[in-house]
């Protein structure tokens, strides 16, 4: 009857766990707007992508450097406007319409790349 019992009551777990996972567990999805360029007062232009998970539980944005380097930063604590780092290499911090940069140098200091970029409206 014991044997009986338990196999009835890890039936029933396995069961409830199965269904358990099959029940409204949305799949995440990546919602990545369009394309932002900015300009540095050299020329150099920036592509930018801000995008969140499909729940809101993670803002990044999707950079690409005038070299073609790439880079996707998630969105960290900011005083104000919005601050992306991977706390790494690098850190785009966008506020009211622009963006300052930070990079890394060769020997591991943060410094200033470039102090600030402005949106451009480019056609399509």
């Amino acid at each position: 009857m014991k044997l009986c019992t338990a196999g009835l009551v890890i039936s029933i777990l396995v069961i409830f766990f199965c269904a358990d996972n099959a029940i409204s567990k949305p799949v995440l999805t990546i919602d990545l707007g369009p394309p932002v360029y900015y300009t540095s007062d050299n020329g150099d232009i920036f592509v930018a992508r801000y995008g969140s998970l499909s729940d809101k539980s993670l803002s990044f944005v999707k950079v690409v450097m005038p070299d073609g380097q790439e880079y996707t930063l998630p969105s960290v604590i900011s005083g104000s406007g919005v601050r992306y780092t991977d706390e790494r290499q690098l850190v785009w911090w966008s506020h009211q319409g622009r963006v300052r940069i930070d990079i890394r140098d060769a020997r591991g200091n943060w410094k200033k790349g470039y102090l600030e970029l402005r949106k451009v409206h480019r056609k399509k």
